[in-house]
């Protein structure tokens, strides 16, 4: 067996968030992925801003594994509302009505196309190769990022096997919808992320912290323009001074002066949270993907658990 070849078949490793929030890399590789999950923003505003909140997020993986586990194997329940709404097995993530909106609206912005089924009554949609394009691209910067924290191959792995990201999606959505602190976020999270486009905000606040350490002073993150971040993502301007007077109030940010004036400070328990509330989404890309090859290479969706 060729060098390369040992790496791409070199079981990958699963943590747990407590462990990735450890580790002396994952302020880095978060910080990497981050900065391209916010190019793509700026690439791609109207796409990203549609899941660039938690409840979108968690709708739309959901969404895409009923849609992946449907492609590997035909007589899997497909996307349909029903469906949808069977897979949240329950949790508080979204009403009835809103997950028939989210399937609507996606349908609307060509993220999903109908098709056609025995039942009139019932309505089944399929993603679209766009949407499957965005979601290889969405798993490459993770995988890319968890190889930088501990020195894997994952994304070998996946380039290797263009089905990869079919088997390991649908176990991330899974695992993000039993990660209840990650769609139900503490308060110091929930005040960006339950917003629009505020997981774009937070994202590019605790970027410019990078990867350095944290004590427990506030952070100098330089001149942070209410005005610029709304640009720069294509949001509404009032949306996001709005944004960032609510986090002012409950002492997650400052400014020198007024709101965009002089230099911006982010708390230091805003950056622990957020770094620990992102580890959860890496801890769950982690075992998905210990998962899809074990699965590969066994046949058996066994892991190896650190």
């Amino acid at each position: 067996m060729s060098g390369a070849a040992a790496v791409i078949d070199a079981t990958p490793i699963a943590y747990s968030a407590h462990q990735l929030a450890a580790m002396g890399r994952f302020p880095i590789g978060l910080s990497q992925a981050v900065e391209e999950l916010l190019e793509i923003h700026r690439t791609i505003p109207r796409e990203v801003r549609y899941v660039a909140d938690v409840q979108k997020f968690i709708l739309s993986q959901a969404a895409m594994a009923l849609h992946y586990e449907h492609v590997l194997d035909p007589t899997a329940a497909g996307l349909t509302p029903s469906h949808l709404i069977k897979f949240l097995d329950g949790k508080p993530v979204a009403s009835k009505n809103t997950v028939l909106a989210f399937l609507m609206e996606m349908r609307h912005y060509r993220f999903v196309d109908a098709i056609e089924t025995s039942d009139r009554r019932s309505r089944a949609f399929r993603a679209t190769e766009r949407t499957e394009e965005l979601m290889r691209i969405y798993f490459d910067i993770h995988l890319r990022a968890l190889d930088t924290i501990d020195g894997g191959a994952r994304h070998a792995l996946s380039l290797a096997d263009p089905s990869f990201v079919h088997i390991a999606q649908p176990r991330f959505a899974r695992l993000m919808l039993l990660a209840e602190t990650w769609w139900s976020p503490p308060k110091n999270i929930a005040a960006f992320v339950k917003s629009d486009s505020g997981s774009s905000v937070v994202h590019d606040l605790v970027s410019r912290v990078a990867g350095q350490e944290i004590g427990n002073d506030p952070i100098n993150v330089g001149r942070v323009s209410p005005t610029e971040v709304a640009k720069r993502y294509v949001v509404s301007q009032t949306h996001t001074v709005r944004l960032f007077a609510k986090a002012r109030s409950e002492g997650l940010i400052s400014w020198e002066k007024n709101i965009s004036r002089g230099d911006c400070w982010v708390s230091p328990q805003l950056v622990s949270a957020y770094r620990l509330w992102q580890a959860m989404k890496f801890s769950a890309m982690s075992e998905a993907v210990a998962y899809a090859a074990a699965l590969r290479t066994t046949g058996r969706a066994s892991a190896h658990i650190k």
